[in-house]
Order: C-alpha cells, then structure tokens, then sequence
C-alpha cells in the first residue's frame, strides 16, 4: 500500500469510529512501512477495548499496552492537531499515554481558561472540525459554568460523542441541578455509552437522569454523597443502569446508599465497579458480600474507604461473583485480612492482585506472600507496606504457586526494621520466574551486591525495571548495563542513587536498544555526560 492508501484508511477511520476493521487495515500498513511498534500498538489496545478481565489475556494486553506506551512515546513523537476555539487533543500528558485503539482517547476543553458563554460557539465549531480531522469521540469539560454546559447543549454537533466527561466549577449546587437535568434531557446525546460526572450533584435530578434516553451507555461515574437511598434508587431502576458494564461510585457515599447499591436487582453485565471514600459500617460489607447484585464482577477496585473491622474480611468471602482482578488503595486493613483473601472463594481465579498503602502487619504480608491459591496471579502489586519483611520477601521467592507472576512491584519505603540489601540477595538469588517482565524494587534497600544478580540470564525476560533509591554504586550499574540478559529493557529507573559515572554505557545506543524510558533524576552526573545522555531519546530526568 502507498501514502495515498494510508491516507484513505485514516479518513475511513474517522467516518467510522466505532469500527475497528480500518484501523487494523492501517495497523497493518504501518508494520508493512517499518513503524510495526505503533501498528502492534493500535492492535493491542483495540483488543483491548473489546476484552473484559475476565478474559485470560487481559493482564497480558494491559502490560503490553505499557509497554508500547513507553516505547512510543521515546521514539514517535507526535504532533497534535490544533482545532481552535479552546479544544485540545488529549491533555497534558504525553499522546501515547491519552490513547484509546491507537488514536487520542479524548478532546479537552478548560472552562477556566476560556471563561464565559461566549467560549460555546468557538468549541462547538472546534468539535465539529475535531469529528472531520480524527476518530475521537470523547469530550472532557473541566471547569466549566452550567450557563457553558447549557449553551453547548444546544448544538447538534454533540451527535458524535460517545463519550461525556463535565466538572462544574464550584458554585450553587442550585444551579449545578439545573445543569444536569439539561444533560439528561439533550436530545443530542442519544449516542452517549460512557458518562463521567466529576462534580456533585443531588436526589432532585436522579428522576431525569433515570429518564435519559441513553439506551447505550455502557459506562458511568459519579460521586454519589449528596444522594439519599431513595434518589439513588430512582437513579438506579433507569434502563440504562441495569445494561452498565463498568460503575464507579465514590464521593464518600453514605452506608444507607451502599446498602441500597447491595439490594439492587442482578446487574446482568457490570463486570467492573469502583468504590472510592466509604466509611460503611461492617454491615454494609457483609450485605455487599451477600448481594446477588454482580454475577459478572470481575474487577473490584476499592479506593480510600475504610475497611477495618471486618469489612474486608467481609469482602473476602463474597460468594456473588468471581473476581480475576483486585485493587484496593490506600483502605486501611486488620489483621487477618491476609488469611481471609487466601480464602476467599474466588483466591484462585484472581489473575491481578493490588494491595498498596494498606498498612498491613508482617504476618499477614507473609501469609499472603505464600498463599499456594494464587495459581493464576500474573500481577502483584505490593508497594507502599512499609511493614514488609524479610519472611514476606523470602515467602515471595519460594511460592511455587506465584511461578507464572509476569509483573512484581515491591516500591515503597523503609520503616522500622525493615529489609536489608542481604534480604534482597538472598531474595533474587531464589528467584526464578521464567515470564517476569515487569519487577520494581523501587525504595528498597537492594545495594550494589543483590543488584548484580539481575545480571543472571533467568532475568532476560525483563523489559521493566525498577531501582529508583535502590542505594547503587556506579560500578554495580556499570555492570547492570553491560549484563547480556538485560539487554531487551524498556524501562529503566535509575532515580536517587547518586550515581556519577555509572549510566556512562548509555551514551551508545547500541546499549539496551530498545531502550524507550530511563530516569536518572537526583544523581549527580557530570555535565559532560549529561549533554551526551541528553542526545539518546527516552533517557529523561536530566
């Protein structure tokens, strides 16, 4: 195919972005035309966007999803169209990291920076030259007035949306209302299937968000503190509720509504849920692990809720769905909770596993480390429990069951009589995973004598590695860079070791060549190194 094809493929993605068929088509054309990183790219996040996790590659479609992030980002920059009117392609992150099936995942207006309703007119025209230019159909309003939502929703042009993102700036909650129940009506939102609300809102518009004829939305998000069990019930008997696939719900939503959340008939296709800021008594975790509410659950994050006395156990022996995935961030837990995870029904389906800021005990990191029920786990994620131990990290090596783990993250900080570089040694020395790509040691004390064993050949799966604060010298990262089995890396922190010299090799890409990221901030590089390492892409942190 020639520039011309490419040409017309990327105009048949743009007429038709809900088809996957012409970006693969395009896919292809790039790995023929020597950019097979972003083709694999476009294929690997379609994929995604058509799996769910409960689907066996989903934890691998993810990494490798990273992955080429990474590498992207270093080795294609891309520039992004200008629209006019206040509208932009993404945000403030790089391209690559705001990407949905290859292409920007959302277009972005700031209601601070192009204040008033006279702003409208200028975005609408932008959106409309956005929808020729791109496949993009998501829309991100921040900060925006309810006189600018209301304006825009008189355009016709908001047809195209799919998706639908608003924060109001702070002002009457009265007003605010007003807002929303115009969203709810807009007959020029028919198509929406994902609708994020980042700002608050109360019982008085659940009845016309109940009766939005939104009869595709797929996906929705709200903070939910403000509502009543009586409006959160109206909201949740609309039709579009009982067809949601993926719910968040947060704000600090109080217990009565959580409960009302447990009550509610099955959610036939919600396979992922989100619950952020709960301080729910125990007994709203046990009617949440009674409920018949999620048969298809199979991705549960929770996030800053209390989960001590019980709740988690609680949790833990839900008999209502089967998790594959597992997150919970920054919940403080009892002890114990180690053992009622390890015994949970579904243990042994989970094929993603987060546990971080959890406070958890010694004994219970080590319970968890060598639970023999994680047959499935491929990602662990550990990082941030300063009471991890030596018996944890040795419990981690020799866990038969964890031998098909492909990502380990330990980062995080020392407390008291925590690990030592001997622990790690010891530590890398037993390890032997054969699919580990991703290990982030970041924070821990690994020293320059333990780091050396990343040099063993059964490490050459790695592609991410992580010793930030790792207390290296410059000979060991000297040696850590010349070693044969680390040299397909991607990634490479190197933060806040102090190091001189010892990142000297990378100057020569002919060292670790598929290099995309490599930080190196708060070391102490002389400036002619500095200048060399500058000229090599994605070696960052300068």
């Amino acid at each position: 195919m020639t520039d011309t094809d490419a040409d017309a493929l990327l105009r048949a993605i743009v007429s038709n972005p809900d088809d996957d068929t012409a970006r693969l088509v395009y896919a292809d054309w790039l790995q023929e035309n020597g950019r097979a990183e972003q083709g694999e790219f476009i294929r690997t996040q379609c994929r995604l966007a058509a799996a769910t996790p409960e689907d066996p590659e989903y934890p691998e479609l993810l990494e490798r999803d990273e992955e080429l992030r990474l590498w992207l980002t270093a080795h294609a920059p891309e520039s992004r169209p200008d629209f006019g009117g206040g509208l932009a392609a993404g945000g403030d992150e790089s391209h690559w990291w705001v990407s949905h099936r290859g292409f920007s995942r959302f277009l972005s207006f700031d209601g601070d920076r192009h204040p008033g309703v006279r702003a409208v007119r200028p975005l609408a025209a932008a959106l409309a030259r956005a929808f020729e230019r791109v496949p993009t159909r998501w829309l991100v309003l921040t900060f925006v007035s309810p006189e600018q939502l209301l304006a825009l929703l008189k355009y016709p042009v908001l047809e195209g949306l799919r998706r639908l993102t608003i924060q109001f700036r702070p002002g009457a909650v009265e007003e605010t209302n007003d807002a929303v129940r115009a969203l709810a009506a807009c007959p020029h939102l028919r198509n929406l299937r994902g609708l994020f609300l980042a700002s608050r809102f109360e019982d008085a518009v659940c009845e016309a968000l109940a009766a939005a004829p939104w009869g595709g939305l797929e996906t929705f998000s709200g903070p939910c503190n403000d509502l009543s069990p009586v409006g959160f019930r109206v909201l949740a008997a609309a039709p579009w509720f009982r067809q949601l696939r993926v719910l968040s719900v947060g704000g600090q939503f109080p217990a009565d509504v959580f409960e009302e959340l447990c009550g509610l008939p099955p959610l036939p296709r919600l396979h992922t849920l989100t619950l952020a800021g709960s301080t729910a008594p125990p007994a709203a975790w046990d009617a949440f692990a009674r409920s018949r509410t999620f048969p298809a659950l199979a991705d549960l994050k929770c996030e800053y809720n209390m989960m001590t006395e019980g709740r988690f156990e609680a949790l833990a022996g839900a008999t209502g769905f089967a998790l594959r995935a597992l997150s919970v961030t920054a919940c403080g837990l009892s002890p114990g909770a180690a053992a009622a995870l390890a015994a949970a029904p579904w243990a042994s389906a989970l094929r993603v596993l987060k546990l971080t800021w959890t406070a958890l005990p010694p004994g219970d990191l080590k319970a968890l480390a060598v639970c023999r029920r994680l047959t499935a786990l491929q990602q662990l994620d550990l990082s941030h429990n300063s009471r991890f131990g030596p018996a944890a990290l040795a419990g981690l090596a020799a866990n038969p069951a964890l031998a098909g783990l492909r990502s380990l993250r330990l980062a995080g900080y020392r407390g008291p009589g925590a690990l030592n570089t001997t622990h790690f040694d010891r530590f890398l020395a037993k390890l032997n995973w054969p699919d580990l790509r991703h290990l982030d040691l970041s924070g821990q004390p690994v020293g320059p004598t333990a780091v050396r064993r990343l040099a063993d050949p059964k490490f050459a799966p790695l592609r991410r590695l992580g010793l930030r604060e790792c207390r290296l010298t410059d000979a060991a990262v000297a040696r850590l860079l010349a070693a044969p089995a680390l040299q397909d890396l991607i990634e490479l922190d190197l933060d806040d070791n102090r190091l001189k010299t010892g990142p000297a090799a990378l100057g020569d890409r002919a060292t670790l060549p598929n290099l995309a990221s490599c930080s190196l901030s708060s070391n102490k590089l002389p400036p002619a190194l500095v200048r060399k390492l500058r000229k090599r892409p994605g070696v960052i942190g300068l």
